[in-house]
């Protein structure tokens, strides 16, 4: 009886935070929300002062709130608008999570290694985002699947993470590296981050090439943009516990495009900036009894 209810229990869970990242991503299509803020929120999840040490003791742990920030209105833009989207975040025995966009599992949990596969949702990009973009056509949001691997070595914190289309939409994959540390202020901790994307052709060529008929119906230059190194970021966020619940966070971005993304006619400005706050309301289960005496 035991098994059937934790079966029951499991596939719950599952539906629960499957459908967090389906909901999440038809806000986005649908209301005009930001999938560059959505991209800030799953990042800002993760900065100093917005974790809690005791969540992984937690049966479950849910964050829900909204992001704000200013961002280039399409990667490669030299013009800048607002952004929001939600904030939500949630996990299960850390084991099951979701954050901002993307849905994963800890297959592998080891005091300093994280490990296992992912579901994230993809941004596209309308034509109508900017004039420079008439005539490209719009790129359609999808599904990316992969899989990533997290490593703790104080004071440094690496990921590497690797998600390809399985929806239609830009039809590539990406490959994601970043290693953060905390930057040495006792009194508001702030991670400095330093990463690096390699992009698949069929990415590249989605974002930054031009076809014939694109060349033909926008005026730019026909232009084939290969698979390799697209950018390199470097990031600055914290986080702040307004109470025990609320919290709040925020990060800066710097971006520089590089190889053939840079080159691309469609960039007008090599270098991206972008900028976001958020606020959450943080709630979970209790933890273990003992921990609960200790406190």
């Amino acid at each position: 009886m035991n098994r059937v209810f934790q079966r029951v229990f499991y596939s719950m869970v599952t539906v629960f935070f499957t459908t967090l990242i389906f909901t999440g991503t038809a806000v986005a299509e649908h209301q005009g929300v930001s999938h560059e803020m959505i991209d800030m929120a799953e990042e800002i999840d993760e900065v100093p002062g917005y974790e809690d040490p005791k969540d992984a003791k937690r049966d479950w742990t849910l964050s829900i709130g909204f992001i704000v920030g200013v961002k280039p209105e399409y990667e490669g833009s030299d013009d800048y608008g607002f952004g929001m989207g939600p904030n939500l975040a949630g996990s299960w025995r850390d084991i099951l999570f979701f954050k901002g966009k993307t849905f994963g599992a800890n297959l592998v949990r080891e005091k300093n290694l994280k490990a296992g596969p992912v579901l994230s949702w993809a941004g596209g990009r309308d034509e109508d985002d900017d004039d420079k973009l008439e005539g490209l056509g719009d790129v359609d949001g999808s599904i990316e699947a992969g899989g990533f691997v997290a490593y703790r070595m104080k004071p440094y914190h690496f990921k590497l993470e690797a998600r390809h289309d399985i929806d239609s939409g830009h039809e590539g994959g990406l490959v994601e590296l970043s290693v953060g540390t905390p930057l040495p202020f006792k009194k508001q901790p702030i991670l400095a981050t330093l990463g690096t994307t390699w992009a698949s052709d069929d990415y590249m060529e989605s974002f930054f090439g031009i076809s014939a008929k694109q060349s033909a119906d926008s005026g730019l230059k026909k232009y084939d943009a290969d698979a390799g190194i697209k950018d390199i970021k470097l990031g600055l966020s914290t986080g702040y516990k307004i109470t025990n619940r609320w919290r709040l966070g925020g990060k800066f971005e710097y971006k520089r495009l590089v190889g053939d993304a840079a080159d691309s006619p469609v960039v007008v400005d090599k270098n991206q900036f972008i900028a976001g706050i958020g606020i959450t309301y943080h709630f979970g289960s209790k933890v273990a009894p003992e921990e609960i005496e200790m406190q």
